[in-house]
């Protein structure tokens, strides 16, 4: 299962979908196409404070003022977890 963290101006990552076999899996596809999407947006906007992406753990936190971006990435995750709930867990 992948753990949500939400912090104000960040996000944590941590664990494996689970859903099929590693290069199968469509959940952990999705939440990393979501999580790189974001991320390159910030890079962009030079709004990155902090970024560690590794296999089963991911944390970007970003400049204040950046919520909505942040905003996409919960509401993406969020839907994820409703239609997976064994594999996505979101927390506060």
């Amino acid at each position: 299962m992948i753990r949500v963290v939400w912090g104000r101006d960040r996000v944590t990552l941590r664990g494996h979908a689970g859903y099929a076999p590693a290069g199968q899996d469509i959940v952990c596809a999705a939440v990393s196409a979501l999580v790189y999407a974001l991320a390159g947006a910030l890079e962009h906007q030079d709004a990155v404070e902090e970024l560690t992406i590794r296999p089963g753990l991911v944390i970007l936190a970003a400049r204040p003022g950046h919520e909505p971006e942040l905003q996409v990435l919960r509401s993406g995750l969020g839907q994820l977890a409703g239609r997976y709930p064994g594999c996505i867990r979101l927390e506060e």
